[in-house]
């Protein structure tokens, strides 16, 4: 009953795309044809509407990463560190100029990748935040998607409840889980300042999931959690800590990867890095022309820099 009630609020959420979405969705089915089986959209150009200086960020669930991908190499790093991240422009029937950047997961990958069978909080951190399920192949995948969703609920808050003191309103409860989630990516912004923002936005989305998972408020609003021991929160701790080191580099090295989908692509994730950390690097010619090969060596020299602290 829980999870039905978490993926009632998720269906809820749904929107109708843009002309704009819709044509970069159409756009990437084409490149990737009949691979693709379903679409989440999300980031900030969903949360403003058609604003043409925001860059569409989309998940693409496929079918098959062999299939999809051209290249043998990115078959092989899509499998060992999904997602693959791909930049992608489309040219408006209105004249307007779409920018996207998605992210290549297969739908198996992306349901474990909600649970705690994954350790990386990228996939359900974000995902059970708001985002748009668009253009589903089928209903059984669209359940598939939602259900995986709805894993990612349920574990980030098993994750953030050790965390904090009971009893905790909703605003607090999901702002600390996201803080530690932001906390293991490389953001420009204040994290803090971002998971408050993000509650707050959707505040009775997290209302209403705070009393799906803990039951009704006292009077003060704020929610008693179940009790935890002492062995639990510290092993919470110090899996928040663990992914802090390892998500900044995984995150790095996926930037980096990117670099192979388009030309200038090294520059654009190094400027994408600097902006993030402050760090730069000098490249070499052979890691300019093979960033894909080279990324983890790259993401060693950022890391000596300083780039994931």
């Amino acid at each position: 009953m829980t999870k039905q009630a978490i993926i009632k609020i998720l269906d809820a959420e749904q929107l109708l795309p843009t002309p704009n979405v819709t044509a970069m969705c159409d756009k990437i089915k084409a490149r990737h044809e009949n691979r693709v089986q379903a679409f989440l959209y999300y980031g900030s150009s969903l949360r403003a509407m058609n604003d043409p200086d925001k860059i569409l960020d989309f998940y693409v669930l496929v079918d098959s990463y062999r299939k999809t991908h051209k290249n043998p190499v990115r078959v092989l790093l899509n499998w060992m560190i999904p997602p693959a991240v791909y930049y992608l422009e489309n040219q408006n029937e209105d004249g307007t100029l779409s920018t996207c950047k998605y992210s290549i997961i297969s739908l198996p990958a992306f349901e474990r990748k909600c649970t705690g069978r994954a350790f990386l909080s990228m996939v359900w951190g974000r995902f059970s935040q708001p985002c748009v399920l668009l253009f589903a192949k089928d209903q059984t995948t669209h359940t598939r998607i939602q259900t995986a969703r709805a894993d990612a609920v349920e574990h980030i808050a098993k994750q953030t409840s050790p965390l904090v003191d009971s009893p905790i309103t909703a605003t607090k409860f999901w702002a600390r889980g996201f803080l530690e989630s932001y906390k293991t990516e490389l953001r420009p912004e204040r994290s803090d300042t971002r998971s408050e923002e993000i509650v707050t936005r959707y505040q009775t989305r997290y209302d209403a999931l705070m009393a799906i998972l803990y039951g009704a408020p006292n009077q003060d609003g704020a929610h008693t959690l179940p009790p935890h021991s002492i062995i639990s929160k510290t092993a919470k701790k110090s899996a928040w800590f663990a992914r802090r080191i390892f998500g900044k580099i995984m995150a790095a090295i996926r930037i980096l990867n990117t670099a192979s989908t388009f030309d200038g692509g090294l520059d654009y994730a190094l400027h994408k890095l600097k902006s993030h950390s402050g760090v730069t690097i000098d490249v070499t010619p052979s890691q300019r022309k093979h960033p894909v090969l080279w990324s983890p060596v790259l993401a060693w020299k950022l890391y000596k820099r300083g780039a994931f602290r």
